[in-house]
């Protein structure tokens, strides 16, 4: 009985084990870790919401294209199998002496049709010319390209989006270490002046002003923190990452970086999608004005049927299935309606709109990449000059520093160049950060096209 209840607690036990960790197992981080930024180029390219959007766009004009060749014959096949009961057959009125027993001068009530019919019909029909149906290939041909070259658009907004959150995380990261060290500073420099203040060197407007600068550089490392924490957040928003996934960056900001006089965009990509948003509206214009002439068409007919008074499917040899078919060709005429006029005259104006903007595009998009240039001459030149700034400002607090322990120089000209040594850190970081990104936009431009 005892080995028994051992037994049954062991189980117990076990059982609640193998729960805990599966609920530990399943509530553990997911972690992603990315050294380039290429990868996490890749993993977005993957699992983020544009991509897979961009997939069912192109699956949807694919599909689109099928159907427009398919509607070129447009192949119509429909079966139809009746069966009708009439319950009241139609009466006729015939003169009479024509049916036996009726009297000249009289009117007899006849009774016509039956009243069980049964129809089976098949009957197919193709068109041989139908020039609306053609121009719509072409226009779902354009339509395909067209979304391809939109997909890369959003491709490549994407990837500029991912660029800027990874290079902000890097800068971040570093101005959090920048902080944290300097944090200990600040504690260095407040036992200092408590100590002078302690010996009556110092005032107590000197303690208060370190105490100040402590407090607020803490409040700065908790700001870059909760700032690096929103970049992470925008960026698993970007790549379709769940909440509970933890990003690892292990790219560091690299100071060395030399200038590219010809690092220069040359995307054509802007001008390709208003040419072929331009020649859809042209397309489809055409197709608008063609589905106005006639659609030749073959027909056939293929019908069974049988006549009862009994029953539906009467088995009498005498009353036997009958057949009837036909072979022919059709012509359909559309006469112009108001909502095809209108169809008309809104795909006309689509077509001046597409035109107008295929026209500016071309002068937009040569600006637009000699922007791009231009912002990362603009972005070097800042970097160079923070980076010689940062420098010097270091320069300056260490030998303000020196002075102080000297007592040659006041306390608040030594916070002011340990503020300017921060600051000018922050700045030189920020710099190449935006520098980075500068470069990574046009390298995105260059690559997807």
């Amino acid at each position: 009985m005892a080995k028994s209840n051992i037994k049954s607690k062991m189980k117990t036990i076990i059982t609640y084990l193998v729960c805990l960790l599966g609920f530990i197992t399943a509530n553990a981080q997911t972690e992603v870790k990315f050294t380039k930024l290429d990868s996490l180029y890749a993993y977005a390219d993957k699992s983020s919401s544009v991509a897979k959007i961009n997939y069912q766009q192109a699956l949807l004009a694919k599909y689109q294209k099928i159907a427009a060749l398919a509607n070129v014959i447009n192949l119509r096949n429909p079966i139809t199998f009746s069966l009708t009961d009439n319950t009241t057959l139609p009466v006729s009125f015939f003169p009479g002496g024509i049916l036996p027993g009726t009297k000249p001068g009289s009117f007899a009530k006849v009774t016509l049709g039956q009243q069980y019919v049964s129809n089976f019909n098949i009957t197919p029909q193709i068109d041989l010319i139908n020039p609306g149906a053609w121009s719509q290939v072409k226009t779902a041909n354009i339509n395909e390209e067209l979304t391809a070259t939109t997909n890369l658009l959003n491709k490549k907004s994407l990837h500029e989006s991912i660029a800027a959150c990874y290079y902000n995380i890097c800068s971040f990261k570093e101005q959090v270490e920048i902080t944290t060290k300097n944090l200990s500073a600040t504690d260095t420099l407040l036992q200092i002046v408590s100590n002078k203040f302690t010996q009556g060197l110092v005032r107590q407007q000197d303690v208060n002003d370190a105490t100040v600068s402590k407090l607020t550089l803490q409040d700065k490392l908790n700001q870059l923190k909760i700032s690096l924490e929103q970049q992470y957040n925008s960026l698993k928003i970007l790549c379709e990452m769940p909440m509970g996934t933890k990003i690892g960056i292990e790219d560091e900001l690299n100071y060395n970086q030399q200038f590219t006089p010809d690092m220069d965009a040359g995307s054509q990509l802007q001008i390709k999608a208003n040419i072929l948003q331009m020649e859809y509206a042209k397309a489809d214009l055409r197709t608008n004005r063609l589905y106005n002439l006639p659609v030749i068409s073959l027909l056939y007919s293929n019908s069974y049927y049988q006549n009862s008074v009994n029953q539906f499917f009467d088995g009498n040899p005498n009353n036997k299935w009958l057949n009837s078919a036909y072979f022919g060709a059709k012509v359909t005429f559309f006469l112009p309606d108001v909502n095809h006029l209108l169809s008309s005259k809104n795909a006309k104006i689509n077509y001046q709109t597409a035109l107008i903007n295929m026209n500016h595009s071309k002068l937009q998009n040569d600006i637009a990449n000699n922007q791009l240039h231009l912002d990362y001459e603009k972005a070097y030149s800042q970097f160079l000059a923070n980076q010689q700034i940062a420098k010097l400002k270091e320069d300056n607090y260490r030998m303000a520093f020196n002075q102080y322990s000297q007592s040659i120089l006041p306390f608040d000209k030594l916070m002011i160049a340990f503020n300017d040594m921060l600051i000018s850190r922050f700045n030189a970081s920020s710099s190449l950060a935006n520098l980075m990104y500068t470069k990574s936009k046009i390298d995105i431009n260059n690559s997807i096209k």
